[in-house]
Formats: C-alpha cells, sequence, structure tokens
C-alpha cells in the first residue's frame, strides 16, 4: 500500500496510507482524507487518485490558490506519481512512496539521506 509521509513543514512526521479504492483530499479543511494545518494550504488542495486501469496513483490540483508542485514542477492536469516524488504544496514537503510504511522514523531517515545524496557537491 502506498504511503504519503510529511518530509517538511507545520505537520512533518505525518504520513497517510493510500488504499486504491478511493481519491485522497488534501487542505487544511477537516472534512479532508488528510488534513495539514499550514497557512499557505487551501482547504481543499491536492488530490491523490489511483487509476486502476493503469495501476498507478496520480496527482491532481483542486484550483488551490498556491498550486501544486511535483518534483519542483508546478502541475496542471494529472500528474502520474513514481517512486519517491515529492510533493509541495504551501511550506509542506510530502514524499510519495509506493511502500507501507511502518516505522515513521526510518523512512524519514531514508529519504532525508537519499535527498542528501541528490544534492551533489558545490564548488
Amino acid at each position: 500500500m502506498a504511503t504519503l509521509i510529511v518530509m517538511s513543514g507545520p505537520c512533518e512526521g505525518k504520513t497517510y496510507p493510500l488504499e486504491s479504492s478511493s481519491p485522497v483530499s488534501v487542505g487544511r479543511d477537516d472534512q479532508c482524507s488528510f488534513q495539514l494545518v499550514d497557512n499557505e494550504i487551501s482547504r481543499r488542495h491536492l488530490q491523490i487518485r489511483y487509476d486502476q486501469d493503469k495501476r498507478c496513483h496520480f496527482a491532481v490540483d483542486m484550483r488551490s490558490a498556491n498550486g501544486v508542485f511535483v518534483n519542483g514542477a508546478r502541475i496542471t492536469g494529472d500528474r502520474h506519481l513514481d517512486e519517491g516524488d515529492v510533493i509541495r504544496i504551501g511550506q509542506s514537503e510530502i514524499r510519495y512512496t509506493e511502500d507501507d510504511v511502518t516505522d515513521i522514523d526510518l523512512a524519514m531517515e531514508h529519504f532525508k539521506k537519499t535527498d542528501e545524496w541528490k544534492r551533489g557537491t558545490t564548488f
């Protein structure tokens, strides 16, 4: 089962398991499936949905004021999610993983090390 992990922002460390049956709404509203209290996030900011035919998750901007960014690029339509993709909404960075996360500390440590490796060296 895939999981969303908040890597940074006001709700750092919060996780949400993604089931393939129903879309997940992410936002400030308490009616959202995955509520994130971040002043720069719209009440209903992002939707994560599973496409049964393609067997993958998609990120969809729900007409948010500040946009949805996947790996630094603003999305305008449905955006296919791959293992390790970083979704930024407001001040929050959310990591998408296809794994079922049982140990949040271990998962965050793993992804933070992965991010360090990607940065490279500056001269």
